[in-house]
């Protein structure tokens, strides 16, 4: 497969300039177009490197990842919103209780099947992890 990039140069809410650049593989198996699984696959690589959160915890905001997976969800949320054909009907319910509904609705067989193919993935990916950390600590210890 060929490699793709996306570009994206924005502000945040706060108006703070924010630059992402991603390169990577685009399978195209989310959408027939280019850009689309780039986009999800850098999103959940981000949400996936929590390096960051080891040091709020350290200096006692124990609420760290609770506050982390919120702005999240959060923002799921408003995607749902954003996406829905009716936005305006939603004026009068949160975002976390768009997500909430979400996860309480039944998923379209499709989607249950591309869910079991990434839990498949992330289990291969902690599998292959755990060994290699494993052959790392073995290698210490022969010496």
């Amino acid at each position: 497969m060929e490699k793709d990039s996306l570009y994206l140069q924005t502000v945040d809410r706060k108006g703070n300039p924010l630059t992402i650049s991603v390169e990577g593989v685009d399978e195209q198996e989310l959408a027939h177009f280019g850009g689309l699984d780039l986009h999800v696959n850098a999103t959940k690589a981000m949400i996936s490197d929590t390096n960051g959160m080891s040091f709020p915890e350290k200096e006692g905001d124990f609420l760290i990842k609770d506050k982390v997976a919120a702005l999240y969800l959060n923002e799921i949320g408003e995607m749902l919103r954003n996406e829905s054909p009716e936005p305006s009907l939603l004026a009068g319910i949160t975002n976390i209780e768009l997500v909430k509904e979400f996860l309480n609705q039944p998923l379209a067989k499709e989607v249950e099947g591309l869910i079991a193919k990434e839990n498949d993935l992330i289990r291969k990916d902690k599998e292959a992890r755990k060994k290699e950390e494993d052959e790392k600590w073995d290698n210490i210890f022969r010496r």
